[in-house]
């Protein structure tokens, strides 16, 4: 798994957070590398030249497991709406 760690301030690298929804603060992951670095190219072109971006795969263990859930969910809730 993967996810995108933004660092804020360069001169503090140790101060940084992992990408969250805004709604439910749950990390965004990815499964797949190419695809978490297309999601990091769309940002990098809006965010300022101040904030570093980058990918990682070093996600906490209960971060991991909110993020997997509501992939589950989101991923039934999408397998309903094709079967009606």
């Amino acid at each position: 798994m993967f996810a995108i760690k933004v660092t804020p301030n360069k001169r503090t690298p140790s101060m940084y957070y992992l990408l969250r929804d805004n709604e439910d603060f749950v990390v965004h992951i990815w499964t797949r590398k190419s695809e978490a670095e297309k999601h990091l190219a769309k940002l990098q072109e809006v965010v300022s030249q101040s904030v570093i971006l980058e990918i990682t795969d070093d996600i906490n263990a209960s971060a991991l497991r909110r993020a997997t859930e509501k992939k589950q969910q989101s991923h039934g809730k999408e397998t309903l709406e094709r079967q009606q």
